[in-house]
């Protein structure tokens, strides 16, 4: 399912388990590919169908890309793919408000793991649901913005969307940390 942004367009990837509708994977805007190719290339023989069930997914990505609350839900993602430590990570992640970061150590606390700032990093670099996991709210301890799959500008991106102000210097005001 393909899902038109101001960004670029979002990728969601799911799979039919029995009678449930299950993402496998969100993907974030690319600039020098369609999400078409992106997904035939990360997922040869998919094929672009609509799904009743995904359609309030695909209607918040579009309000939240608006720059507007909401709230996603995350009982249609398949947790089950993450490994045990990554689903703490991404649920601790969660609870991170909107207009709000978090740093790679201060995560690793709050999801019971001190001292694991780069264990976090590895988590969240193999996170399959961005945008809904908001990886992009995790930076540095520093309040520089860090690392991001979809590449700084992206990150930036999504931290101005909600309102999140970076200086000139691309740091986070202390303000914004949760």
């Amino acid at each position: 399912m393909i899902v038109p942004s101001c960004l670029g367009e979002v990728g969601i990837v799911w799979i039919q388990k029995e009678r449930n509708t299950s993402v496998v994977r969100v993907l974030q805007p690319h600039k020098d590919h369609s999400m078409a190719e992106v997904i035939q290339r990360q997922f040869p023989g998919a094929t672009e169908r609509s799904n009743g069930a995904l359609k309030k997914l695909s209607e918040h990505i579009k309000v939240y890309m608006q720059g507007l609350v909401v709230e996603f839900t995350l009982d249609c993602l398949d947790m089950e793919q993450c490994y045990e430590f990554q689903r703490r990570v991404l649920r601790t992640l969660y609870q991170v408000p909107r207009g709000k970061v978090v740093s790679y150590g201060q995560l690793a606390e709050r999801a019971s793991a001190p001292r694991a700032a780069r264990a976090v990093g590895t988590a969240l670099a193999r996170n399959p649901f961005p945008i809904i996991m908001p990886c992009h709210r995790v930076v540095k301890s520093t309040g520089h913005l860090g690392h991001f799959g979809g590449g700084v500008e992206l990150k930036k991106a999504y931290l101005e969307i909600e309102g999140i102000r970076i200086d000139e210097k691309e740091k986070i005001l202390p303000d914004y940390f949760w």
